[in-house]
């Protein structure tokens, strides 16, 4: 048995969804919609230039009256991506989220996406870890640690 935290970033990856530059944000929209997740990367996968989420539309998009038609997503998109290793501990991916207030955050390794997390992810593998009498144990003495 493992504690969590010793896990890496790879146990969170999910499929990584990109969509050209070029398109509209209601085409980037449509293809979130089918593929039911909240986040696209723009450009490459791999190497992607952005990443374009449901915030960007609420904020970037929708607040200041933009039309979605004719609105490209490059103009619209979080062009600094932050990343996390997928060799890199869970503790750190939960540091991102958290100090970014981010809701995704994409997973390379060696420098390319391989993957990307959802705050959803990270509550469904929490709730998963909390049902386990071994996580609550560990998260226990962890938790009741003296801090240096």
């Amino acid at each position: 048995y493992t504690k969590p935290m010793e896990q890496t970033a790879r146990l969170l990856t999910k499929k990584v969804i990109a969509v050209p530059s070029e398109v509209t944000v209601a085409d980037a929209a449509r293809v979130m919609k089918k593929a039911n997740i909240g986040a696209v990367l723009v450009g490459d996968p791999e190497r992607p230039e952005g990443i374009f989420t449901e915030r960007d539309v609420a904020r970037r998009v929708v607040a200041e009256g933009l039309n979605v038609d004719t609105t490209r997503v490059s103009e619209v998109m979080t062009r600094k991506l932050v990343t996390v290793e997928a060799t890199d501990p869970l503790e750190k991916v939960f540091e991102c989220l958290g100090r970014g207030q981010f809701r995704h955050l994409p997973i390379t390794e060696n420098g390319r996406v391989v993957g990307i997390v959802s705050l959803t992810d990270v509550a469904k593998m929490l709730r998963e870890l909390a049902s386990d009498e071994k996580f609550l144990a560990g998260f226990a003495d962890e938790a009741n640690r003296p801090r240096a």
